[in-house]
């Protein structure tokens, strides 16, 4: 949502993880718990959904080249987790740099991973709660019925995912923001369409982490901040498109500086955020950030020593700030250049 991912309490990582759509066998909903009685939101009440004039200038993302000592390249692009049309566009400008690579390096092959059922719902298990209890036990009646009423809209079926956690929710509750108040699409996200590409051309797909360690990080924080991570995402109805497409824009532009700057606003904590809940906010950005970072330098680094040249497409996020891998590429002493389409 890591689309590009939105590092920040109010939401979960854009698509870092597969949009929950389908539950285990076992879950269906039970007969005693049912769905709120006001959950059917007045025609009237939806919020706009503000349509702005499309970004008419040059579309050219971020593109850099990484070289060793002994020449051997490897290129960083960063990807956005949801767009439109124009992303194709975006993948025949990279055809050819990645058509001439050894491999892709994506987070995580989402073809391959969909292709595996049961590791998904292996994966999906960790978010049942294991008290056998109910997720509207865990939040104000308010908040329940109010995601309950999103998630429903979104036709994400929510009746199935009552014995879930609230991690699951906030997630659940994203991409039902996503699908109710955006023009844009999952099914336009840069990476899909970098691994569709490169399975018709017989490319290798590389992990550079898996969907298991995804899950299982968006599984390991408290509920008061997947609480928090709800309430914000249900709050920012009236802008969410507008603040969605202002990122597509600016990613499809190539405008490191404003893309940066817009993830750094909607990383700070509102005010009225005690101290113990900064300190959450702050502890889950390093994590689904600048550490993850720092791992995937490594992964770069392994790459490069390899003698392959490989396309290696993760989050945009994940690139352009002083914690970004081109800077820590850099400093590992690496030639960190920008490539021109």
């Amino acid at each position: 949502k890591d689309d590009a991912p939105k590092e920040t309490a109010g939401t979960t990582e854009r698509a870092e993880t597969p949009a929950p759509t389908a539950s285990p066998e076992t879950e269906t909903a039970p007969e005693t718990e049912t769905a709120p009685e006001t959950e059917t939101a007045p025609e009237t009440d939806e919020p706009g959904r503000t349509v702005r004039e499309p970004y008419d200038g040059p579309i050219s993302p971020l593109m850099w080249r990484v070289t060793d000592e002994d020449g051997h390249s490897l290129y960083l692009f960063g990807t956005i987790h949801v767009g439109d049309e124009r992303s194709e566009t975006v993948l025949d400008l990279v055809s050819d740099v990645l058509g001439g690579c050894d491999a892709l390096a994506v987070e995580f092959d989402a073809v391959a991973y969909g292709e595996r059922p049961d590791l998904m719902l292996k994966d999906m298990q960790q978010y049942v709660l294991k008290d056998g209890g109910y997720v509207s036990d865990r939040m104000p009646d308010d908040l329940y019925r109010r995601a309950y009423d999103i998630v429903d809209r979104a036709e994400l079926s929510p009746a199935f995912y009552l014995h879930y956690n609230l991690a699951w929710w906030a997630q659940l509750v994203e991409s039902a923001m996503l699908t109710t108040y955006s023009d844009l699409d999952v099914g336009y996200g840069m990476d899909d369409l970098l691994i569709s590409f490169a399975y018709d051309r017989e490319i290798p797909v590389l992990d550079v982490e898996s969907a298991e360690y995804q899950m299982a990080l968006l599984n390991s924080f408290d509920d008061e901040l997947y609480l928090m991570m709800i309430e914000e995402g249900l709050d920012s109805a009236d802008t969410y498109g507008d603040d969605l497409n202002d990122m597509y824009e600016l990613w499809l532009s190539g405008d490191r500086d404003g893309f940066w700057t817009m993830l750094t606003e909607e990383d700070e904590a509102p005010g009225d955020y005690t101290e113990e809940q900064i300190a959450m906010i702050e502890d889950y950005n390093f994590k689904l950030v600048d550490e993850r970072n720092l791992a995937m330098r490594d992964r770069a680094i392994e790459y490069l020593g390899s003698g392959s040249t490989v396309f290696f497409a993760v989050g945009a996020a994940h690139m352009a700030s002083d914690a970004g891998l081109v800077k820590l590429l850099t400093d590992a002493g690496y030639t960190v250049e920008t490539v021109g389409y």
